[in-house]
């Protein structure tokens, strides 16, 4: 993703449409009664020329919550990490 760990972090904590609990790097969601999982790993820089961006590589991990909530879930996550641009 496009963001510092400091970025993600401070998104994460102000947005209020996902029930979550955070250790560390792992992060648990809940809804609907299902879990996902969400586990932030490297952090490092993308370079385009002479700008630099932040990357965070983030994993997704669904072995507990089925297909559709998946979706609602995955429409939620991305509607609150969502980065604009033109």
């Amino acid at each position: 993703m496009g963001f510092s760990r400091k970025e993600f972090i401070a998104l994460l904590n102000s947005q209020n449409k996902l029930d979550y609990q955070r250790q560390g790097n792992d992060i648990s969601f809940t809804l609907m009664g299902q879990k996902a999982f969400v586990t932030l790993g490297d952090e490092g820089v993308r370079r385009i020329a002479a700008a630099r961006l932040p990357k965070l590589d983030v994993n997704f991990n669904f072995s507990e919550m089925g297909e559709v909530e998946q979706e609602q879930f995955m429409k939620l996550f991305l509607s609150r990490f969502h980065k604009g641009g033109g």
